[in-house]
């Protein structure tokens, strides 16, 4: 009986503490301290990873030559934060990947991400100004065959109101810089095409409808210079999205918002676009053990050819995750994407193309996920991407099988 009571005092700590812990829920994700440990007046989290371990059987993305090869990424970083009392904090972050192929050396590079954002918490307001550094040698867009360096940085100053009042406003001004690099001279005219700074201006109103759902109308301004003034490629945006978000904790979980933007070129007559465009991330729980989710996506994505300034790119996806235990879980997924060339493309070549440029791409997916304690997880994963192209030189097939890890320290 003794045994049970000592029992019993427990459970309720814990259960009090859980209740003091979703009680005391941070304001913002960036405050928050799990997975943390005290170093000084700091909160962190190193960590060691281990991923894409396995073997590319199309490493060049080639249709003539398909090359094979092992590759692996090892890297680690550090995660901290420094909380200011009530006031905020200040969220740290930084981490470096190695990926190194067994026969092409040449492939081998290092990738870096750094994250700063600084949060000043007011009486119903919350501020935040944040710098992400990006820099990854990898193919940036599905156009792109080869593997360019991208670096980006951008700066943005954020605003949203607090508090769990039935309205609410949330807006941000960023200014991003892009580059592009690559080793092939011949891919200097194409990677200046990309090369470019944005300004991007957004305002968000939102109001709750339901006790778990909130209907938001959102404002967009975009202002686009590219590096190579010669093309005429300079643009600006404008969108009107209206969606809807779902409280994480209701039966569908996510956001979904669509609505018009109109691209206006300023040199390049018959070229503005005025379309639809949106997003979409949502996920629903089947019973205990399963979940199906889905994301759709239609954005403008520039291009580096020249007679085309973009090409419009319509996805989705659907996918099912299956609970086994509470550490082993296995996910499969497909997805469709198409990318669209609005005017006439013309290639040269041994085999030329001239005429209206299609891109479909599909995606096959199967994942197995092992949680090994609270600290360290493995995941091993299987996907088969194909393209086919109106253009029959830009077919692509690639099969990529991988494992890896990542330990928390």
């Amino acid at each position: 009986m003794r045994s049970a009571q000592v029992a019993a005092l427990a459970a309720a700590a814990v259960l009090c503490g859980a209740a003091a812990a979703r009680a005391q829920a941070p304001a913002d994700p960036d405050l928050s301290t799990e997975q943390m440990r005290r170093a000084g007046p700091f909160h962190v989290r190193p960590f060691a990873l281990i991923k894409d371990v396995g073997y590319d059987d199309n490493v060049r993305f080639d249709a003539q030559s398909r090359e094979g090869d092992s590759t692996a990424t090892a890297g680690g970083g550090i995660d901290a934060l420094l909380l200011t009392g009530d006031r905020g904090g200040l969220r740290l972050f930084q981490e470096f990947d190695y990926v190194a192929f067994q026969r092409n050396a040449s492939l081998d590079h290092w990738n870096g991400w750094g994250r700063a954002r600084g949060i000043l918490l007011l009486k119903r307001f919350l501020l935040s100004l944040e710098d992400q550094f990006h820099s990854e040698r990898e193919r940036p867009t599905a156009e792109i065959d080869f593997r360019l360096r991208r670096a980006s940085n951008a700066v943005t100053a954020a605003l949203r109101t607090l508090g769990g009042s039935r309205l609410g406003l949330e807006a941000h001004a960023r200014g991003e810089r892009i580059e592009y690099a690559s080793d092939d001279p011949m891919l200097g005219d194409a990677v200046g095409r990309l090369s470019r700074d944005e300004a991007t201006l957004s305002v968000l109103g939102r109001v709750r409808i339901l006790p778990k759902t909130a209907f938001f109308l959102e404002g967009v301004v975009s202002s686009i210079v590219f590096d190579n003034r010669s093309d005429g490629r300079d643009t600006r945006k404008h969108a009107l999205l209206p969606g809807f978000r779902f409280d994480p904790s209701a039966s569908v979980q996510g956001d979904f918002k669509v609505g018009p933007l109109v691209l206006a070129t300023r040199d390049r007559l018959g070229e503005d676009y005025h379309g639809i465009v949106g997003e979409g991330h949502l996920s629903a729980r089947l019973g205990r053990a399963a979940r199906v989710k889905g994301t759709f996506d239609r954005d403008v994505v520039f291009s580096i050819l020249a007679d085309n300034l973009y090409f419009v790119s319509t996805s989705w996806s659907a996918a099912y995750e299956q609970y086994f235990s509470r550490r082993l879980s296995g996910e499969v997924s497909y997805s469709r994407t198409l990318d669209h060339y609005p005017l006439e493309v013309t290639r040269n070549g041994p085999e030329p193309f001239q005429g209206i440029r299609n891109d479909r791409l599909i995606d096959y997916r199967a994942t197995v996920r092992y949680r090994v304690n609270p600290r360290m997880a493995i995941e091993a994963s299987a996907s088969r991407l194909a393209r086919v192209s109106t253009d029959d030189f830009y077919d692509r097939v690639r099969n990529f099988y991988t494992f890896g890890s990542t330990y928390t320290f």
